[in-house]
């Protein structure tokens, strides 16, 4: 099978992280596949050296740039791929135009849940929304979601495919680890560490994560808090400035620090005491899986998929109450030891790169056996 997936860039995200892997396993599994980003802006490129995986930039010149759809259509008929998958909102727009053309099945992805487009993007789905063949979602709730965006897509249309990780690299990677994260940061070994991933945005909810944080150290001083992720490239200054000024008010401001965008995630997270999330809506979060994949117990806001991912109940907080959250979260950081080994265990079986791309497979196989029969007839 060939397949090209569209992407705005290859960005420090969780929809770039997915594609990155799901490409390189499905190389591995004996597929071709080609990334075509929107951007000449791709850090994580070098992730897919050596992987097979081909690599295009189409450069997005402004906000509507319709060559694009021009030079996106000539690439998927120099190429002929069984499928596109557009990923993200701009890169989905275009795989719709350029696609639809050609005939080739064009799937689009659905990575949150419950959030409001603005008005662009609603034109854009009710103008160009039928062109799409299908929408695979990485959560229930986003596939829910999905269907009050694609209303014209009949239900089968609509998939899910959980996130996925490769627990063989993971392993790998903490076994050639030899940094001491908390002495590299705060220059003390003997002290507790609690680690957030996320992007500053204001649908994670870094308001409540401070509070937490400074909570967590007045109730034990032992405590230390990081916060790994940048802003999205998106109208969030604003928010980042608030979070900042926050911070800065905060009474333990000393023990929490921001290290924004980090290629060592699973390597801290290995030497974390435990990590958390504060997301208001969300669709199949990464920081979470990685935080299991590693052994790291995980305590977060109720949302989304979180009750059927995550192996324990008593890790979500229904309720957005700083003090019960703390309490958990120094609960999971006495446990660790215990729990580790189910977290591993409860990763492997459920959530590896392999049967996420399995998954992908049989979708992208309906949707090209369906192709073939229209066009041998």
């Amino acid at each position: 099978m060939k397949i090209i997936n569209i992407i705005s860039s290859l960005a420090f995200g969780g929809a770039e992280t997915q594609i990155i892997k799901l490409s390189k396993q499905l190389v591995k599994m004996g597929h071709q596949v080609k990334i075509i980003t929107l951007s000449d802006d791709n850090p994580r490129a070098e992730e897919l050296a050596n992987s097979g995986v081909e690599l295009q930039i189409v450069p997005k010149k402004s906000k509507l740039d319709l060559t694009v759809v021009y030079n996106l259509y000539r690439a998927i008929k120099r190429w002929k791929p069984d499928i596109v998958h557009g990923y993200l909102y701009d890169a989905e727009f275009y795989a719709r135009l350029a696609a639809w053309p050609t005939g080739i099945p064009v799937i689009n992805s659905e990575r949150n849940d419950s959030y409001k487009s603005n008005k662009t993007q609603y034109l854009g789905d009710l103008l160009t929304s039928g062109l799409t063949t299908s929408v695979i979602a990485n959560s229930y709730a986003g596939k829910n979601f999905a269907m009050t965006r694609f209303p014209r897509l009949c239900a089968n249309a609509f998939h899910v495919v959980w996130n996925g990780i490769d627990m063989k690299d993971v392993n790998q990677r903490i076994a050639h680890c030899n940094k001491d994260y908390k002495a590299d940061f705060f220059g003390q070994k003997n002290i507790k560490l609690a680690c957030m991933v996320a992007s500053i945005k204001p649908q994670k909810d870094y308001e409540y994560a401070l509070d937490i944080a400074d909570n967590l150290i007045a109730e034990d001083e032992q405590w230390r808090v990081i916060f790994l992720g940048e802003k999205v490239a998106t109208n969030t200054d604003t928010y980042q400035n608030k979070i900042f000024d926050k911070h800065q008010k905060l009474t333990n401001k000393d023990k929490i620090i921001f290290l924004g965008n980090r290629t060592d995630v699973l390597e801290i997270l290995s030497q974390t005491d435990v990590s958390f999330l504060t997301s208001k809506h969300e669709g199949f979060p990464n920081a979470v899986l990685e935080s299991m994949a590693v052994g790291t117990p995980v305590i977060t806001t109720n949302f989304s998929d979180i009750i059927r991912i995550s192996p324990f109940d008593w890790t979500i907080i229904n309720d957005r109450n700083p003090a019960e959250f703390t309490t958990q979260l120094i609960k999971a950081g006495q446990l660790k030891s215990d729990l580790k080994s189910d977290y591993l265990r409860w990763t492997s079986a459920n959530f590896s790169i392999e049967t996420a791309t399995n998954n992908l497979v049989d979708i992208y196989s309906i949707y090209c056996e369906n192709h073939h029969d229209k066009t041998d007839h």
